[in-house]
């Protein structure tokens, strides 16, 4: 009997996406505590609340983008936090200050939760469900060589860039993925049965100890 077909155009498109998006997150990430010191002389306690509001306003979101994506369409959304999450490097480039960046920072965060969920969730629509775990492990193996490449990259063009030059390749790799993006396509999803809204649509219960784990896993990473 014949596997299903792991390959297609949009998985190789929804892949290059993820790529260039997270590649041009972390390209910055290493690079900002030294542009946040120089821009705007934070000191270090500053420069730890502005990173830590990223990642805050992304878990924040996390619980309402699954929601929203079960509603409605998905594509749709994925490609407006994706447009987001590009646009707010041209934001970086020309925030004056402090306080503007500080809320650049939070709406990035908001942007990267809600693009990251949906893309997860698109994958997983588009994947034949006899090989979605392969599929899924190399969904999740573009995240890591972003990791892998993108730090390294950011740290030499610290070393030899303008930060706008730096921002601006983030903008460019995420315009980049924004069209691999746009190319992915969909199946026609069923309508939902809208429920009352309550609190076991945000929180699983069952999940509570595989939540944990990965809590207690992520912080010596973080």
């Amino acid at each position: 009997m014949a596997k299903d077909k792991l390959v297609s155009p949009s998985f190789c498109y929804i892949l290059a996406a993820n790529f260039l998006l997270f590649f041009a997150f972390y390209l910055i990430l290493p690079v900002l505590p030294f542009y946040l010191q120089d821009r705007f002389d934070a000191d270090k306690s500053m420069i730890g609340f502005i990173l830590s509001c990223y990642t805050i306003a992304a878990l924040c979101i996390r619980p309402f983008s699954g929601y929203l994506l079960d509603t409605f369409a998905r594509r749709p959304l994925y490609l407006l936090a994706y447009s987001v999450f590009m646009v707010i490097f041209a934001g970086y480039m020309i925030a004056s200050l402090l306080s503007i960046f500080i809320v650049l920072r939070i709406l990035h965060g908001f942007a990267f939760g809600m693009v990251t969920v949906s893309g997860n969730t698109i994958v997983i629509d588009i994947l034949p469900s006899s090989r979605r775990g392969e599929g899924i492990g190399y969904y999740g193996l573009a995240n890591n060589t972003a990791m892998s490449f993108g730090p390294m990259t950011g740290l030499f063009m610290h070393t030899n860039f303008s930060y706008e030059t730096i921002f601006a390749c983030s903008l460019l790799s995420c315009f980049l993925g924004f069209l691999m993006a746009y190319l992915v396509k969909t199946p026609q999803k069923q309508p939902v049965k809208k429920e009352p809204i309550s609190l076991d649509r945000f929180f699983l219960v069952k999940g509570t100890w595989a939540g944990i784990s990965l809590l207690l896993l992520s912080i010596p990473y973080g």
